[in-house]
């Protein structure tokens, strides 16, 4: 197994989209954060949300910036990595020589996910590193004070540390990795019967934008808690409430509930399956 790990990791950091994905996830932080820094009417426009208090120190701004960056550009990232877990060797044609080897296919797949989960853990780690570097130059690492006017406390504002807000950035950045989870599994399911690596990344895209448009639909209620994308942004008052909602919690159960059913499902599919390519 340790030996299929070491392969299947040199193959994903050898690729070349790795490299550009990289620089990608380094430099759209370090220009977001340059552009709030540069943003002279901030304090006019009195912006709420995240953004609202980035300004505030550096150990803040890797936070609003991975908000932003969560909402799609790790999405596409992680669909990347999802949908090709299988089909991108089935679409080189390489699946079935793989296959040749004494590696049972349970094994194979599993290997594969777990370099699909490390490199999506890996980004989410590293676009939040690229933004604190960023931010702690530009505005320096400084203890935060919310007012209650935004952070709703009513019994005046609340002050976060720098040791605080370090805890809680890694509290949000394990969240927001974690709740890739489901994408991942959503995306192996595709991966492994489609032989086409683009067709399995655009369905486990496209499955999150329809979960997107149908939870910014309010009339469907009860039925916006089980989707995979209602609660990716529980995190958020961590930072702005001073508390840790119990909608994290729930989203956490609901990854692990879709990574069961259809992680279970691209097991099975995939051992059955008929490789032609």
């Amino acid at each position: 197994m340790i030996a299929l790990l070491r392969t299947e990791y040199v193959k994903a950091v050898r690729r070349t989209r790795t490299l550009v994905v990289t620089l990608g996830l380094i430099g759209i932080p370090v220009l977001i954060v340059w552009a709030v820094h540069t943003d002279t009417r901030h304090g006019d426009r009195g912006e709420g949300g995240l953004f609202g208090i980035a300004r505030a120190s550096g150990l803040l701004v890797p936070a609003a910036v991975l908000d932003v960056v969560s909402a799609l550009l790790l999405v596409v990232i992680a669909g990347m990595f999802a949908g090709d877990t299988v089909a991108g060797d089935a679409s080189w044609g390489n699946l079935r020589y793989l296959l040749m080897r004494p590696v049972p296919r349970g094994r194979l797949l599993l290997a594969k996910v777990v370099v699909a989960a490390t490199m999506i853990w890996a980004c989410t780690i590293l676009v939040t590193l690229a933004a604190l570097v960023a931010g702690v130059v530009l505005f320096g690492a400084h203890p935060v004070t919310v007012p209650s006017f935004f952070g709703f406390d009513g019994f005046g504002g609340f002050t976060l540390s720098t040791s605080t807000l370090l805890a809680r950035l890694g509290v949000a950045v394990a969240y927001v990795a974690f709740g890739f989870t489901a994408l991942l599994a959503i995306g192996t399911f595709f991966s492994t019967i489609t032989d086409s690596a683009a067709s399995a990344i655009g369905a486990t895209i496209g499955v999150y934008v329809v979960s997107e448009i149908l939870n910014g639909i309010e009339q469907l209620r009860s039925f916006r808690y089980g989707l995979p994308t209602h609660y990716l942004s529980s995190w958020e008052p961590i930072f702005t409430e001073n508390r840790y909602p119990k909608d994290m919690l729930v989203g956490v159960i609901l990854q692990v509930v879709y990574a069961a059913v259809f992680g279970t499902a691209a097991f099975v599919w995939f051992k059955v399956k008929d490789i032609r390519s």
